[in-house]
């Protein structure tokens, strides 16, 4: 009788010896009888369905299933070789009883993404049981929830193979084969809403909708999308005894009163649907019934289990709003576990302090402690004024470079030349609500002229510079000439007849394209001495910023530091590569054999450096041999899958192409519908079609399933062409 009377008093949870771990098993046991309907869930939404759909083969519809009995049977073998082999303080079986070795793996196999690899999940369920585990001293040891130290483990050592496609079953990343065929694969619901916290929700909800979410019929991790479910399994938990109510209750109320703060600052202040976005995905309400409440790492004092609750859902809101983590449900238990200990024997102290102030006190710190990170989260996420503050062209890439001021920060954007937004410097602001605002700014405040191409040849710089007219043409384009060693502009031609001028007395029908470029080379020292046409003063002074823009991109090279490669080309009249390059000494002019090989002398303390561009810089279009006795070409050009080589022969009085046979014996094609009822290879059809339309090439048709292979033998035809008129040209 006095036996029966004995407890065993260890770390939770917490058995009478009575019982001889009866209880234990018994709440294990409900355990799995919670998890059984989520992964019944998982198995028809990401298995069964597919099957049905035919999206899937056999293997895919049991896939679900084996991720979670690989990873169970996983953890069980660790744990019979761990109590086998090292630890041998009673028979292995009793051990394993008591350890219920089955729990890690399954959990992990839950939380996945439905595209692991099974022997991904073998790996985390390995590192789950004997890391997160065992060699904590087993089932009521450990400080860490096993299965979140597997997940965390392959998110940051295999998250390229556990978000990428299985073949095998059609599957991608969290996405199962028939959501794959149905497009939704551009990321899931909390990965979008990462992007844009603000303006996303509304979009997702338009894509899914509340009751979608709720049910669970969103992409995610396998058996933790269905809310519905989680809170069945919470009822049954609850009513069980297994999980103590508060953790999930106030753990998932403090994210929902957070998210709908955070949500009112952004302008969703009248509906719940934002925070309610935040509860019912990624993997909280999991999370919150299932790894959150295990009794080994999560406290027992009442006052601890309050302060737990409250610490997991403010560094949830951190991760997910001030960080860049799309989920931070798994990172936030496991940094709570660490402090369970310490808030056990805080708060365990307080209920028996006589000194009421210092309880208060003692709690107000931490409530400010959470309240400051809560705060923290929320200021991250209230929308920044935004100021336009300068636009610039990059003239290394022709870009534009635009810098804005967000709230007190500085932000680079870099646009291309259609005002598209190409990258953000600070990620923080590279979300949808933010490239709208930046877009909008950059529409009104479009560079008056830009630098729009650049060649240089060995006799030549030229620029095409775009600038803002007047009247129906918006944007007038002007050639300028540079002489290449002095850098001094010797041609501007332009053409301003679309233009619209003044009909006053002073217009003397001359127009700007008349006027303009000898006031120009002749005063671009000084453009403030150009004299603009009276009546038509917006297009000369269009002119005058196109120049002022093309002098500006001479100071670059003028200014530039290290070698810099600018353009090369092949060079008709030797077919060599000719490259052109450029330092603060001037240019230097390189000529190279297509294999690499310098034909130019070059400066030793330049050499390596030319070669190494010599080298990675190649032509993939190219005359590769000219035959004058026998009027033929030889043109390589890069198709899809090889080089191609184009036989051409042309008549030596007209210099028109005459004969055409191209070589695409590496060339791997489409397996579309149309290729596949009409074989027809691009060497056979495109260059009689080049022979007929050599006066318009643009009339010649490419063959579906063979685009790419079509396009390179009409640019082996184009270079060909021209290299025929410089041979004319040159005749005459």
């Amino acid at each position: 009788m006095t036996d029966n009377k004995k407890f065993t008093l260890h770390k939770a949870p917490f058995i009478r010896k009575a019982d001889n771990g009866a209880t234990t098993t018994v709440m294990m046991r409900d355990f799995m009888i919670a998890l059984a309907p989520l992964i019944l869930f998982a198995w028809v939404k990401n298995g069964l369905l597919p099957f049905i759909a035919e999206k899937t083969n056999f293997f895919g519809l049991l896939y679900p299933l084996l991720l979670v009995l690989v990873g169970g049977a996983t953890s069980f073998l660790c744990e019979f070789l761990w109590y086998y082999f090292l630890v041998k303080k009673e028979n292995v079986w009793v051990s394993l009883q008591k350890s219920y070795p089955l729990i890690p793996g399954i959990l992990l196999g839950m939380i996945v993404p439905l595209a692991t690899p099974l022997w991904l999940v073998a790996i985390g369920a390995f590192f789950a049981t004997v890391i997160g585990k065992l060699i904590f001293g087993g089932f009521g040891n450990n400080i860490f929830n096993p299965a979140l130290i597997g997940y965390l483990f392959l998110t940051y050592a295999y998250f390229g193979p556990l978000t990428g496609s299985n073949e095998a079953i059609g599957a991608v990343g969290y996405f199962n084969a028939k959501e794959v065929a149905d497009a939704i694969t551009s990321a899931t619901p909390m990965t979008v809403f990462a992007g844009d916290r603000a303006g996303a929700v509304n979009v997702l909800l338009e894509d899914y909708g509340l009751w979608k979410m709720f049910l669970g019929l969103t992409p995610g991790s396998l058996a933790e999308t269905s809310a519905l479910l989680c809170l069945v399994a919470f009822a049954y938990l609850t009513i069980r005894k297994t999980i103590n109510w508060r953790v999930p209750v106030i753990y998932v109320g403090t994210v929902f009163v957070l998210t709908y703060i955070i949500g009112a600052v952004n302008g969703y202040a009248g509906t719940l649907s934002y925070a309610l976005f935040g509860i019912l995905n990624g993997g909280l309400m999991f999370g919150a019934v299932f790894m959150a409440t295990e009794p080994v790492t999560s406290p027992r004092n009442p006052n601890g289990i309050i302060l737990y609750s409250l610490g997991l859902g403010v560094l949830t809101v951190l991760f997910r709003f001030a960080s860049s983590m799309p989920e931070g449900v798994a990172t936030s238990i496991l940094i709570m576990n660490m402090f369970t200990a310490l808030l056990e024997r805080f708060s365990a102290k307080l209920r028996v302090e006589p000194k009421k102030a210092k309880v208060a006190i003692s709690y107000a710190l931490i409530g400010l402690l959470f309240t400051g990170i809560g705060a923290f989260a929320v200021a991250q996420n209230i929308p920044k004024g935004i100021e336009f503050v300068s636009a610039e062209q990059d003239f290394a890439t022709l870009d534009f470079n635009y810098t804005f001021k967000v709230g007190s920060k500085e932000v680079l954007v870099i646009v291309d030349q259609n005002y598209e937004i190409k990258s953000i410097e600070d990620s923080n602001y590279n979300t949808d609500r933010y490239e709208s605002a930046f877009s909008d700014l950059i529409s009104g405040n479009k560079l008056p002229a830009y630098v729009a191409e650049v060649s240089e040849t060995a006799e030549e710089l030229l620029l095409t510079v775009k600038s803002k007219g007047f009247g129906s043409n918006p944007e007038l384009t002007s050639t300028v000439v540079f002489d290449p060693e002095t850098l001094a502009i010797t041609g501007f031609e332009t053409n301003t007849r679309t233009e619209s001028y003044t009909n006053s007395q002073g217009w003397n029908q001359i127009h700007p394209d008349e006027f303009m470029p000898g006031q120009i080379i002749a005063n671009q020292s000084d453009l403030s001495k150009v004299q603009t046409v009276t009546g038509a003063t917006v297009t000369s002074n269009s002119l005058v910023e196109a120049a002022r823009q093309a002098l500006q991109y001479k100071d670059y090279l003028a200014g530039l530091s290290e070698l810099v490669l600018v353009n090369y080309y092949q060079s008709f009249d030797s077919l060599n590569f000719v490259y052109i390059f450029r330092n603060g000494e001037g240019r230097i002019v390189v000529e190279a054999k297509p294999d690499g090989t310098l034909v130019t002398t070059v400066d030793e303390a330049l050499r390596e450096a030319i070669m190494a561009v010599v080298s990675n810089k190649k032509l993939d279009n190219y005359i590769a041999e000219h035959s004058e006795s026998e009027n033929k070409l030889v043109v390589k050009a890069k198709g899809y899958a090889s080089t191609i080589t184009a036989t051409i022969t042309y008549d030596p009085e007209t210099y028109a192409i005459t004969g055409f046979v191209a070589d695409t014996t590496g060339e791997t094609y489409g397996s579309s519908y149309e290729w596949a009822q009409n074989p027809v290879h691009p060497k056979d059809q495109i260059p009689n079609q080049v022979i007929a339309n050599q006066d318009d090439l643009s009339k010649v048709q490419t063959v579906t399933g063979a685009t790419v292979t079509s396009k390179a033998i009409i640019s082996a035809a184009r270079i060909a062409l021209d290299y025929l008129a410089h041979l004319g040209g040159s005749n005459e």
